[in-house]
């Protein structure tokens, strides 16, 4: 179990910490005129052409389970890849990342919320102690350690794109569990895409009639290759593979490392200073990853 529980945490860690990046390039995105959807569109089309020759055979042995699934497959694919990244990318064109960050930290209640509606899962003491500690931890950072800076926030029409974005990102990650857990979990992912991207396609073809409709620079490669590759192929796998490890409630609460790994992003490129609220944040996220799975790692 402690073996498991490792290989989870590994997972699970790598995912948000690429996942940190999206953030980073959806702002980055917004600056350089590369729109929403044209962008969510190119970086699921990349990751699905990645993929599709490590997968087909896979995805033909398993056709007809995926054909007995397919509500269900389309389903997480709406909210998995065609909202969740497209959301967040128009919400970043009106707010803050801090904005962003603040409703991202509110996944892990979502999904214990929603887990419990579903499945009428059970939160334990130890969990809701974690959930504390981590949320703790989570504002500490996105407040850079001042509460004074939560009385300061303005609220725009992208707070409500972003909390749509974590609201299904919720619910995917509670439904994911239904998935027959014995199908490959690559193939299952290029099978989510392909339904994801049918969605998005109308979406980046209306948006593109004010826009021009491809990337033409080299800066939109570059940020179409990094949220396709690692916020996006190795992301979903990881986090796929890290919740039918240990589940979506004690699996929700790495999301918390998405701020810590976001000061990373900032200290690198925007040229911001480690701070001790940066190790305070830190240390109680991590205690409550710890707390949260306490019995897993006995």
């Amino acid at each position: 179990m402690k073996k498991n529980f490792l290989f989870a945490f590994f997972l699970l860690t790598l995912s948000c910490f690429f996942w940190s990046g999206n953030f980073f390039t959806g702002k980055l995105a917004y600056t350089n005129d590369l729109t929403p959807f044209k962008l969510s569109f190119f970086r699921w089309l990349l990751a699905f052409l990645i993929l599709f020759p490590f997968t087909i055979n896979d995805i033909i042995k398993n056709l007809n389970i995926y054909k007995d699934n397919i509500l269900l497959m389309i389903l997480v694919s709406i909210l998995g890849v065609t909202i969740f990244n497209s959301f967040t990318y128009i919400s970043l064109q009106t707010t803050l990342v801090i904005n962003s960050s603040l409703m991202a930290s509110i996944a892990p209640v979502l999904i214990i919320g929603l887990s419990w509606f579903v499945y009428k899962s059970r939160t334990t003491f130890s969990q809701f102690i974690g959930i504390f500690f981590s949320l703790v931890g989570a504002f500490c950072i996105v407040l850079k350690g001042d509460i004074n800076n939560l009385f300061n926030l303005y609220f725009t029409p992208g707070d409500l794109w972003m909390f749509a974005a974590v609201f299904s990102w919720a619910l995917y990650s509670v439904l994911l569990k239904k998935i027959n857990s014995r199908l490959p979990q690559l193939a299952t992912l290029e099978i989510m895409i392909f339904i994801g991207l049918l969605f998005i396609f109308p979406l980046y073809i209306f948006e593109s009639f004010n826009n021009i409709f491809f990337p033409n620079k080299l800066i939109d490669l570059y940020m179409i290759s990094y949220v396709a590759i690692f916020a996006g192929i190795i992301s979903f796998f990881c986090w796929n593979k890290g919740v039918s490890i240990i589940g979506a409630n004690r699996a929700s609460l790495f999301l918390h490392l998405i701020p810590v790994f976001s000061s990373f992003w900032a200290i690198l490129f925007l040229n911001e200073f480690f701070s001790l609220f940066h190790l305070v944040g830190a240390i109680f996220i991590v205690s409550g990853i710890i707390l949260s799975n306490f019995k897993s790692i006995k």
